[in-house]
């Protein structure tokens, strides 16, 4: 990694990192210290005879961090394998009892959502083993160092094991709806089972946990009624993601009255400049819709570009959707861009989101009439 490839971004929270986007949560820091006095103070002194407290704060701290490490190998895992099949990150990011890999746009295939999902248990696999190594054949117990990789190769076990479980949005349910979407060939329809099957599996967790607190009053009766009641939370919070249908309105970004094309590029694109290069403008200044003529956002370099100056062509098949003509949003055009020009009475109301469009007609032809111009929220 070079120097210059990295910076962090106060307002934003975000640290940047050649490729990579991360962005933290504000109490996270907060976290990883009541994470390291609870490891110095009651975990680490049960395990092991130190001769002074800043030892125990040392091992705990570190082992606080590594944890916070682990969950971002388990992210990049994510994010690498992502980025192999060609889609996209646009962050990662950390928050208080986890992560997150954004990606630019979902998986368009089963198989991809299943190497994608797979990617970060894999990676937190890894993470285990490579600890157990090092305690287990490396290291013995007179090395405090075998204690922190002994504890990180549990946690990373229970990391990869917990998002394992097949409730949605955790990568199991991920991994559960790729199979079912592979078998039956619809993401709708996969959608839907592994809602009722996280339901189903989320709701029997339940029941164990007050079978163990009724009966069994077993020693774990509380982290099997916490982990009970996080799959219901877990479940009840992924099942907006599994009902997502958009509409119209949903995936075209508006343009109110956007009479230039610089114009339209200004209003749309800051501060996310890096879209631009998935774009392909509109020219407005010559009397559309007669002469569709456009400019690939790849030529340029900001937002502040002088348009005029730069090489424009006449539009076809893929470089835009007429909300007129169904033929230019049909399952079958293959479009030329990410984001793309929308036309409707003869003027340019936005622009789309065109990898999305095709993905959800490709899923659901019998909604395709979500497209009529009547039905577009915010198209008038």
């Amino acid at each position: 990694m070079n120097i210059s490839s990295a910076f962090y971004d106060f307002r934003n929270r975000n640290v940047q990192i050649s490729r990579w986007r991360l962005s933290i949560d504000p109490l996270l820091p907060l976290v990883l210290l009541l994470l390291a006095w609870a490891l110095s103070s009651r975990y680490y002194p049960e395990m092991l005879y130190l001769s002074a407290a800043w030892k125990y704060w040392m091992l705990g701290g570190l082992t606080a961090v590594f944890i916070t490490v682990s969950i971002l190998i388990h992210e990049l895992g994510h994010s690498s394998v992502a980025r192999a099949l060609n889609i996209p990150i646009e962050r990662i990011h950390l928050y208080l009892f986890g992560g997150m890999a954004e990606l630019q746009h979902r998986p368009h295939a089963a198989r991809q959502e299943f190497w994608i999902a797979l990617a970060g248990p894999m990676a937190s696999l890894g993470v285990a083993l490579f600890s157990w190594v090092m305690y287990a054949l490396v290291l013995d117990p007179t090395f405090m160092a075998w204690y922190f990789f002994r504890f990180l190769a549990l946690i990373n076990l229970l990391i990869a094991l917990f998002n394992l479980l097949p409730i949605f949005p955790l990568d199991g349910g991920r991994l559960l709806r790729s199979v079912i979407w592979a078998v039956n060939g619809n993401y709708l329809r996969a959608s839907w089972l592994t809602k009722r099957a996280g339901s189903f599996i989320a709701g029997l967790l339940l029941l164990l946990a007050l079978a163990d607190y009724t009966w069994l009053q077993s020693d774990y009766v509380i982290f099997s009624g916490i982990l009970a009641l996080y799959m219901m939370y877990t479940w009840y919070s992924g099942r907006y993601e599994l009902n997502y249908m958009p509409s119209a309105g949903d995936l075209i970004r508006p343009a109110p009255e956007a009479e230039t094309t610089q114009a339209l590029v200004e209003q749309l694109m800051p501060p996310r400049e890096q879209l631009l290069k998935r774009c392909i403008f509109p020219v407005l200044e010559h009397g559309e819709p007669y002469e569709r003529l456009i400019i690939e956002g790849k030529v340029l370099n900001s937002a502040a570009d002088d348009i005029s100056q730069l090489p424009a062509k006449p539009a076809v098949t893929g470089d835009f959707i007429d909300l007129d003509e169904p033929n230019s949003w049909s399952s079958s055009v293959v479009y030329n861009a990410e984001w793309i020009p929308v036309y409707h009475s003869g003027r340019v109301v936005g622009m789309c989101d065109a990898k999305e469009l095709r993905f959800w007609l490709q899923q659901n032809e019998n909604a395709i009439h979500l497209w009529l111009p009547r039905t577009g929220k915010g198209i008038t």
